[in-house]
């Protein structure tokens, strides 16, 4: 019965970096949409239907809170034994994060 303890262990805390991680891109998206409204409007950027005044205060915002909860997922919940190692991952999601939604915004 102790054998199978460490295989249910390790496909737990794989199931919980795979969610992390959907999680995560999903928060990413949401983050994009938001920078991209705050930019242009519901409308789009091609001037037609109702313009928006460009809000960069929010786009930052929304850069900044995507990788600060990318961060906070990676961190806090058991995906590996090894706090350091999480913490460590954590910093570099959250970079990875800011950068992706940073260039999604830009194009």
């Amino acid at each position: 019965m102790t054998i199978d303890a460490p295989a249910r262990s390790s496909r737990l805390r794989l199931l919980n970096l795979v969610w992390i991680a959907l999680v995560a891109f999903v928060i990413d998206l949401e983050a994009i949409l938001v920078a991209k409204i705050a930019r242009c409007g519901v409308s789009g950027c091609s001037g037609a239907g109702f313009g928006v005044s460009p809000s960069p205060g929010v786009v930052v915002a929304a850069i900044i809170a995507s990788g600060l909860l990318t961060a906070a997922l990676l961190v806090f919940v058991p995906w590996h034994r090894n706090r350091w190692v999480r913490i460590v991952v954590a910093v570099l999601g959250a970079a990875a994060s800011w950068a992706f939604v940073a260039l999604q915004y830009a194009t």
